[in-house]
């Protein structure tokens, strides 16, 4: 005896709704081998490279004294001849991000509450500052700064802490000391003069006021954006004619893209020195704030712009590794 799905079939217009099913079960099928070949396959790999920090938090925390903040060295500005250079758009991925964590204290100022300085030392000994930004994450201490900050010239850097909000050696709640370093592993690997993934990321213990984000706020984030909108920069700059005690800022500007070494970085008018790298730049979309660069390099290509590593699916893969870490 036929089954009722046969009798169906065998309707007229039974016919043609199966026919639609099996269609739509053949297309589903394709999407879903094709997204498999694509992420299995043909996706590049990023591989990030992460450094557990030996140290406690107390001692990296007692390691620096209101003296050797003050003479920490600015860890310089790179510098990209402009022969590495070549003017192009970016052929973006597809783009994504996600919105910010406001500080526990309503009165802050909110992005700017996410920035501070990063002080490190060198395996030399040398002390050293940059900048860095909270950004919002599952563990709630996820600090994004450049990846010289955190691995230069063949070594991870040592006594790694971020001071939020920091202002003439003042900072409201203390500094957060590092228990791990992350940057891509082709920045470790990278040839002299290529910055496009000059990206780093410290993660964070809590200290006595609390988990970063829940005190000072996240800072939302995004990637694979457009490189021509409207950059606001913020840092450190401790290089001549800035002294390092107070946060700076650039633009408004809107940005260039520039294929650059083994990828794309993107330029806006800005004098900050050294001292301000990892510092965020913010976009802001639908009134909303998200990071989306760092100040990281200058270049006789452009004087007096800053240059940063484009924000793509290396940087996400190192945030999602970051984040739950």
């Amino acid at each position: 005896m036929p089954s009722r799905f046969s009798k169906f079939i065998q309707h007229p217009l039974g016919s043609k709704v199966a026919l639609g099913l099996l269609i739509v079960l053949s297309l589903a099928y394709v999407l879903a081998a094709r997204n498999f070949l694509y992420s299995t396959v043909f996706a590049p790999a990023v591989i990030v490279s992460e450094h557990q920090i030996d140290s406690s938090p107390a001692a990296e925390i007692g390691y620096w004294t209101t003296a050797s903040m003050s003479t920490a060295i600015d860890a310089d500005v790179l510098l990209s001849d402009a022969s590495a250079f070549s003017q192009g758009d970016t052929s973006a991925g597809k783009g994504a991000q996600q919105q910010g964590q406001a500080p526990g204290d309503s009165s802050l100022d909110y992005p700017l509450s996410t920035v501070g300085k990063v002080f490190f030392s060198d395996s030399s000994g040398l002390d050293y500052v940059c900048s860095g930004t909270a950004v919002t994450s599952a563990n709630g201490s996820v600090v994004d700064t450049a990846g010289h900050c955190l691995y230069w010239q063949h070594g991870w850097n040592q006594n790694v802490i971020f001071c939020p909000l920091y202002d003439h050696g003042k900072t409201p709640f203390d500094c957060w000391a590092a228990r791990a370093l992350e940057v891509p592993s082709d920045w470790i690997d990278a040839k002299p003069n290529d910055l496009h993934h000059d990206f780093g990321m410290a993660i964070v213990a809590a200290n006595s006021a609390g988990k970063l984000t829940d005190v000072v706020g996240g800072a939302g984030w995004a990637y694979n954006q457009s490189p021509t909108q409207t950059f606001s920069a913020y840092g450190y700059p401790a290089g001549s004619p800035f002294d390092g005690q107070s946060r700076q800022s650039c633009g408004p500007a809107s940005g260039k893209s520039w294929k650059h070494g083994g990828g794309t970085v993107v330029s806006i008018p800005c004098n900050m020195t050294g001292g301000s790298s990892g510092g965020p730049w913010f976009i802001q979309i639908d009134g909303n704030w998200y990071l989306n660069g760092h100040n990281d390099f200058t270049s006789s290509l452009q004087y007096g712009h800053m240059f940063s590593p484009y924000y793509d699916d290396t940087w996400y893969a190192m945030y999602d590794k970051a984040e739950h870490t």
